[in-house]
């Protein structure tokens, strides 16, 4: 066995796993596809045989592993479902705080306006919801470059 030197008994157990009877079967192919057989074997210098069990063998990996697919899904979900529902839950827990605080800020806001801005000169609470509400939208709508010009229009007001 190319140089090798194996023990007597472990080389007999080598031949008989390489001499284990196959199963003769036959079955029909078209010239075109017996054709293609003999040259891609060539090219792989293996018999036509050792190809098409070849092939065998790897469509039945396939089919096995397709059969597997739901198995591993299962799997996959609940991996995901370990490692993001307290990361999700967390975020939940985040978002409900900041809700609180902005509706606590309106409120704020409100009761300052309320204190401080004397009857006369005072919007209607619903008129200055709404145009707050249509700033906001604007400003979520805005693109980076339009947030940083609005802000350094901001700070040269400011100064």
């Amino acid at each position: 066995m190319n140089g090798l030197k194996l023990p007597r008994r472990r080389l007999l157990i080598l031949q008989k796993v390489k001499t284990l009877p196959n199963i003769r079967m036959s079955f029909a192919l078209s010239e075109k596809m017996k054709t293609e057989l003999d040259v891609i074997a060539a090219k792989r210098h293996i018999t036509t045989s050792e190809l098409i069990r070849d092939y065998i063998d790897k469509g039945m990996n396939v089919d096995k592993t397709v059969s597997d697919i739901d198995f591993i899904r299962k799997q996959i979900r609940e991996e995901l479902e370990i490692m993001i529902k307290p990361q999700v839950n967390r975020l939940a827990k985040l978002l409900m705080r900041i809700g609180m605080m902005t509706v606590s800020f309106c409120y704020f806001t409100s009761k300052i306006v309320h204190l401080f801005v004397p009857f006369t000169d005072r919007t209607s609470y619903e008129e200055l919801m709404g145009q707050c509400k249509h700033d906001a939208a604007a400003y979520l709508n805005m693109k980076d470059a339009a947030l940083d010009a609005a802000f350094q229009s901001f700070k040269e007001n400011e100064t």
